[in-house]
């Protein structure tokens, strides 16, 4: 006897599975971030997944449990290796670099020993410069064993922020969780917690750009496998960038002549070497491009008034004095013609002078 075919009753069927699932899948809220082929079918990235949507070599992932899990510092600690990890913004990271022209790949090459042991140097950049973003990765890299932490900073990053960027959003709980527990004084915490994850943001659904981005992930190891190259990078044009400088004096639209102390998060900075426990910690300030052309009197450069920035720098060394803490300000160590734009973002060659400059301090603190 033929059955004939209902297609509306299949659809119905199809449609009632289909929340079924997303109901399941709510339910349980597997963590999909934990699970990684990176360190396991494929070498672990050399830096933090992030670039352009329209570049196929890359994928912006923000949940910091996938982006330590693809990144090669979640690989098994070898016996004989000194981990040394650099914590910081997108200068850090290589803005425009190909990954073996970093900073980190730049001391790797420099091939640095201590009693027998290899040092290792692991990139923790990533584009956003944010201290809570950095506390997060305190956090999470103190699971993998580090000998010393190198954490970059500059004056945006302990600026106190009015708006949450993805990162923040991304990663609440583990933001609110830090944030309550060192009582730092987090402009939009409450707007931050207000923001609960509901049923439908926990369904296949509501997690689809999570997901597909995490999928794009696993599938890249293939071409970082095969090529050693986790971005496609357009060479840099060599034109020199302008030593003049706009005139307008304010900093954020924050006029010159006030006091910065209230917008800078400096319990965090706190916080962040107490959750280094027992691991050292070096602060340092990272270089920026200085002016010396026009205007150069009222500004450093496109994002730093003078009177802003040596505001920084003073709180800095007032707090790091105080604290007894290893600092180090290279905030002019290097010059002009080694940056790709003007603020603080280094060419290949400014990473490597970097990276010789920085290399004996790094490598004698970790062998103590």
């Amino acid at each position: 006897m033929k059955t004939s075919v209902r297609p509306l009753l299949v659809a119905l069927k199809a449609l009632c599975l289909f929340v079924l699932i997303n109901i399941l899948f709510a339910v349980a809220n597997p963590r999909i971030a934990d699970f990684s082929a990176y360190n396991q079918f494929f070498p672990g990235l050399a830096r933090m997944p992030f670039g352009d949507s329209s570049d196929p070599l890359t994928v912006t992932v923000d949940d910091v449990d996938a982006m330590f899990a693809a990144h090669n510092i979640s690989a098994q600690k070898k016996p004989d290796e000194i981990r040394i990890v650099l914590i910081g913004d997108s200068s850090i990271w290589g803005d425009g670099l190909s990954v073996h022209d970093t900073l980190s790949e730049q001391l790797n090459r420099l091939g640095p020993q201590c009693n027998g042991k290899t040092i290792k140097f692991y990139n923790l950049g990533y584009p956003h410069p944010s201290i809570l973003k950095d506390l997060v990765f305190i956090d999470e890299v103190k699971k993998r064993q580090p000998d010393l932490i190198v954490w970059f900073m500059t004056l945006n990053t302990l600026m106190n922020q009015n708006r949450l960027n993805p990162f923040i959003t991304e990663n609440r709980e583990h933001i609110l969780k830090l944030v309550d527990a060192y009582d730092i004084s987090f402009a939009p915490r409450k707007t931050l917690s207000e923001q609960k994850e509901s049923i439908y943001q926990k369904t296949l659904l509501g997690k689809r750009s999570l997901l597909a981005r995490w999928i794009k992930l696993q599938a890249l190891g293939i071409t970082w496998s095969a090529t050693n190259e986790d971005l496609h990078v357009v060479p840099i044009q060599a034109e020199a960038i302008s030593l003049d400088v706009k005139r307008d004096p304010r900093y954020r639209n924050i006029p010159p002549g006030t006091d910065l102390r209230t917008s800078l998060l400096l319990d965090a900075l706190d916080a962040g070497f107490d959750i280094a426990g027992e691991t050292p910690v070096i602060l340092v300030n990272e270089p920026i491009f200085v002016a010396t052309g026009v205007h150069s009197e009222i500004r450093y450069n496109d994002l730093y008034p003078r009177w802003a920035y040596d505001q920084y720098r003073a709180v800095i060394a007032t707090e790091t004095q105080t604290s007894s803490w290893r600092y180090l300000d290279l905030w002019d160590a290097i010059l002009p013609r080694y940056f790709t734009d003007a603020s603080f973002h280094l060419s290949a060659e400014g990473e490597r002078l970097l990276g010789n400059g920085l290399n004996p301090t790094l490598v004698s603190a970790a062998c103590q």
